[in-house]
């Protein structure tokens, strides 16, 4: 209204008396009806929840109002609120938040924190379920320019898994200056550190002397694409590199790349380099060319034409589909001869003052339709979230939401339910499809807890199967893609329900509790999840999730026999989670280090690669599922209390500590000396030094745990214990061995003891090597004595006094 009526008013009134008079009169009634809306809602959609609410058309005043709590972006994600507690700060400076993603700047342009409720500082961060990535905070003057950092060092950045972070919608980040290493974003140990929130607390996690993981050569293949990349510069000439190495027979012929027979790592290396570009830790530049994005979504048709040819193998699915959501869309609309004209429109607008106009025209018109790239859904997404906080237009907020849902799908960016609508609209991509899609929909708008979660899950599974069973038998290219990427958005938004189910599990494990009928019933959707996405083997996800079938139903009399063969199905499960991780690190670890490494890319974003793929997959959930409900298995049937993280053998000098974090302070990285270390505690997010070669935990920690996935990066050997009793009878046990030289050896079966002497070294891998005999500290003895029940840990086999289950 001020910017309508202004020109007007300076001219009738001949003064500005009159108009000043009006503008404070319109402000007031704004403000007034804006407040008067907003409490409105928000008691409205306390009775009615946020699902209720998720298909109306607000304001852009009430939407603003509502955003962060009811209306989050349906990617399977949402609005996280970031607090962070500052005092560092002088007149005119802010807290700034930074970090390798685009949602926070890449690095370079941070993201403004609100200090209003000084010294807490806070923002509001729209996430994806998939997304990971390092990030630090800073001290912005009034220019926007970066003062000083909070910390110094590759080591100290903070870790964003957002996942987890979604399940609360917020996150404290603790104290500006003592990074938490990733802590709070990440699941918490199902132990329960912590107390009940998902998110752990603040923590120092000292001087962490860390080597994460040593990173290859870059084979032929490799060389072939950093040479290529060096003589592209633009998001269009990238692209064009990739294209090549399926249609150009000297560059395929010059990389040693195999256009209709391609080597899975050299797809992996692919993966790899378009991820990095998608993010923008791969940097593009202008090439002084002037293509529209119609030739970004014709290459990428091309590119996803010749990966449908590629021969159909697991490993090869699996890298596949890491390819497709990373290349633009090629639906009609994007492929026609002048697309995203929306945006030259809003740029001619007459509602709207000239420096917003200059804006939207040389920063994003321009540039998108000469050059288009990721930075420019960064820079629409600025632009947007300017109009929606200044006082414009309801037809130009309306015409701008329109044009970033337009962009957001040329990126692949959208929401899922705006994806799920879509297909709506369209009757695609089949007429099977359709009731599936209204019934999920409609699952979705509850609660995704308990029961709700499990009938979500199904809805979601049987509409992932039908798209996937649509889309392999669809002609039309575009069809096909919007299934296959709608699909995509439908794994990710599973990982966020079984987080739900996990956490709810977990909970009632650490009171000795559980429901054995929703545990394995969300463990064999998490498994039929996995096979859909390829992450697991399909034959033995198939067979597993059957077991799981007709276990949840026997389990739910709670007899011993039951329960023992809940156990030994949960062994198998887990096993499945640990075969997925060691393939992916096979597949990625020794590529992504020295290709991220060439290509400029942070060196913590290239190393935490791997983890942030395991950690991002509903595997994961699946781990940590299974992982709790092992630990009840094994309280109820008085089996070894003690779980493989990483099976092995380790030698080296016995130590014990108070933490891991008191273990990384004493470690100067100086020594060569190898040891075991007893810990009494970790919080899960820490790293582990290179001096130790083995470890034994007196808590329990999920298989896929951030430490769980470093000790199989490193090989080395690592056991936890179901809770302290078992690991003090343990420590107990082993008299004068403090400070000498042991061996410990931990197997798959639960089985775990330490032996006098040994060279130090560590051979963490599934099958352990036999120790001598000689000076052998048996290391159940006392605990075999306290509880009967308990077996001796040196014995390699199940409990003698308990029935061997049938499924073993």
């Amino acid at each position: 209204v001020p910017y309508m009526l202004q020109p007007r008013m300076r001219s009738s009134a001949g003064a500005t008396g009159g108009w000043w008079c009006l503008r404070s009169v319109v402000v007031v009634v704004v403000v007034s009806l804006s407040l008067s809306a907003a409490s409105a809602c928000e008691g409205v959609c306390g009775r009615l929840g946020s699902g209720a609410l998720a298909g109306l058309s607000l304001s852009a005043k009430t939407s603003q109002f509502l955003k962060p709590r009811l209306l989050p972006r349906l990617r399977g994600g949402g609005s996280v609120t970031v607090e962070i507690e500052c005092k560092a700060t002088k007149p005119g400076d802010c807290v700034g938040m930074v970090g390798s993603s685009p949602k926070v700047g890449n690095w370079q342009n941070p993201v403004k924190l609100d200090g209003s409720g000084y010294p807490r500082w806070k923002v509001s961060l729209d996430l994806d379920p998939s997304d990971s990535f390092d990030y630090k905070y800073c001290i912005v003057d009034k220019n926007g320019h970066i003062k000083s950092w909070e910390t110094s060092g590759e080591g100290t950045n903070r870790k964003m898994q957002a996942g987890a972070a979604l399940e609360s919608g917020r996150l404290n980040d603790g104290r500006y200056g003592e990074p938490r290493n990733g802590g709070s974003s990440r699941p918490q140990p199902s132990s329960g550190v912590g107390g009940e929130s998902d998110h752990l607390g603040s923590t120092d996690l000292g001087k962490a002397n860390v080597q994460h993981v040593s990173g290859g050569r870059l084979d032929a293949f490799g060389e072939a694409l950093l040479r290529a990349d060096k003589s592209a510069g633009s998001w269009r000439q990238k692209l064009d590199v990739v294209k090549a190495f399926f249609y150009d027979q000297g560059a395929a012929a010059a990389a040693g790349f195999d256009p209709a027979n391609p080597k899975t790592e050299h797809l992996a290396s692919m993966a790899i380099y378009l991820h990095f570009l998608s993010t923008g830790q791969v940097r593009c530049e202008e090439d002084g060319q002037h293509y529209r994005p119609n030739h970004h979504s014709m290459m990428a048709s091309a590119i996803d034409k010749a990966l449908d040819k590629v021969p159909a193998t697991p490993e090869n699915a699996y890298v596949i589909r890491k390819i497709r959501p990373l290349l633009p869309s090629y639906s009609s609309a994007y492929t026609a001869q002048v697309p995203l004209t929306r945006i030259r429109d809003i740029a001619h607008r007459s509602d709207i003052p000239k420096d917003m106009k200059d804006d939207i025209k040389h920063n994003l018109q321009n540039k998108l339709h000469r050059c288009a790239g990721p930075e420019d859904l960064v820079t629409a997404e600025r632009i947007f979230k300017k109009a929606e906080s200044g006082h414009y237009s309801g037809a130009f907020l309306n015409e701008m939401r329109i044009f970033m849902g337009e962009l957001r799908q040329f990126f692949n960016a959208g929401g899922l339910e705006d994806r799920l609508r879509e297909l709506q609209s369209k009757s695609e991509p089949s007429a099977a499809a359709q009731p599936l899609i209204a019934s999920f929909l409609q699952e979705k708008s509850r609660s995704p807890s308990g029961g709700a979660a499990e009938n979500l899950l199904r809805s979601l599974t049987a509409l992932r199967a039908e798209l996937l069973r649509a889309a392999a038998a669809e002609s039309v290219d575009e069809v096909r893609q919007r299934a296959r990427l709608t699909d995509t958005g439908l794994d990710q938004y599973a990982f966020v329900v079984l987080a739900s189910g996990a956490k709810e599990i977990e909970e009632k494990a650490n009171r000795k509790e559980i429901d054995w009928r929703l545990a394995m019933s969300l463990s064999a959707l998490a498994l039929e999840n996995a096979r859909l996405s390829e992450t697991v083997p399909a034959d033995e996800a198939a067979a597993l999730r059957k077991e799981a079938e007709v276990l949840a139903k026997d389990a739910a009399c709670g007899s011993e026999s039951a329960i023992q063969q809940c156990k030994a199905w949960l062994d198998r499960c887990l096993r499945v989670c640990g075969g997925f991780s060691d393939r992916l690190q096979t597949l990625f670890l020794a590529r992504v280090v020295p290709l991220g490494g060439a290509l400029g890319v942070q060196e913590h974003a290239a190393k935490e690669f791997v983890e942030a793929e395991v950690r991002a997959s509903v595997v994961f959930q699946l781990s940590r599922i299974a992982s709790a409900a092992l630990r009840v298995a094994k309280s109820k049937l008085g089996a070894p209390p003690w779980a493989a993280l990483q099976p092995g053998t380790a030698s080296g000098v016995l130590r014990q500590y108070a933490s891991l974090k008191a273990l990384i302070n004493s470690d100067s990285g100086d020594s060569a000396e190898k040891q075991v270390a007893f810990l009494d505690a970790a919080e899960g997010d820490e790293d582990i030094p290179p001096s130790v070669a083995g470890v034994v935990l007196a808590q329990e920690l999920p298989l896929l745990s951030h430490l769980g996935v470093r000790a199989r990066q490193q090989g080395v050997v690592f056991a936890c214990s179901d809770g302290p009793d078992a690991f003090g009878r343990l420590k107990s046990s082993l008299g004068s061995q403090w400070g000498k030289t042991c061996t410990l050896k931990v197997d798959s079966a639960g089985s775990v003891a330490v032996t006098a002497g040994g060279a130090a070294t560590s051979t963490g891998r599934s099958s352990t090597a036999s120790a001598s005999p000689s000076g052998a500290v048996a290391a159940a003895a006392a605990a075999a004595a306290a509880d009967r029940r308990e077996p001796n840990l040196d014995s390699p086999g199940p409990n003698p006094s308990c029935p061997v289950p049938k499924a073993a």
